[in-house]
């Protein structure tokens, strides 16, 4: 595979990083669904169905099988030289898949008791579409790395400034959380997902850093 400054990518690196692209768009499609069901909740009272839950299980199910092949397709490589940065990334994808499953649940334990409002109802939304944007940017910036370096590493640049920007508007959410009058256990479930997502969201600092030494290695 020719790289867009004239060198050439091994076969098996080109195959991996097909490979990782698909395991990153079954992380973006679980991750959507988590915050589609948190703007159905605030716009329109829709609530987590079991049914929901169960594709998002499957998602984690197929992102696992999707893990194995990869780690596979890893130990059997001959020729890679970046063999612990592609494990990182896929660790990292994992973590995603996992955590969108867990906020899910989180999630379905309390949103029929209790929804935000107001300015929090508006920064929970506006945190679902920047932790959206971020995911994308890990996929692009996986996607690049075969074709164009220079684009790979100004989307890890991306994520990172996205993911200080989520970090504040996590901090501004909490503190206007703990002013809610709800109830204790519905306070706490929702803190967890707040939290969970909040680890999803720092997982993608970490996936930059590994994406730019893939850069660097791929374009020496």
């Amino acid at each position: 595979m020719v790289l867009d400054n004239g060198r050439y990518i091994s076969s098996e690196m080109g195959n991996i990083t097909q490979m990782l692209e698909e395991h990153f768009r079954t992380a973006l499609s679980i991750n959507k669904m988590v915050v589609n069901a948190v703007s159905e909740w605030l716009e329109e009272g829709k609530v987590l169905e079991q049914d929901t839950l169960t594709k998002l299980t499957e998602l984690e199910v197929k992102g696992d099988q999707l893990k194995r092949k990869i780690l596979h397709e890893l130990a059997n490589a001959t020729t890679l030289m970046q063999r612990e940065d592609l494990l990182r990334l896929v660790h990292y994808n994992d973590k995603l898949i996992d955590g969108a499953e867990i906020a899910g649940y989180h999630l379905a334990a309390m949103m029929d008791k209790w929804a935000p409002t107001g300015a929090l109802r508006a920064k929970v939304i506006e945190l679902g579409k920047l932790f959206i944007s971020e995911i994308k940017e890990q996929r692009e910036a996986v996607r690049f790395l075969s074709i164009n370096m220079v684009e790979s590493m100004k989307r890890a640049d991306a994520i990172c400034n996205i993911e200080k920007a989520l970090d504040v508007l996590q901090r501004e959410i909490l503190t206007l959380l703990y002013s809610e009058k709800i109830d204790l256990a519905i306070l706490l479930r929702f803190r967890d997902f707040l939290n969970t997502i909040e680890e999803l969201a720092n997982l993608g600092e970490d996936a930059a850093i590994t994406i730019r030494s893939l850069s660097l290695t791929l374009n020496s």
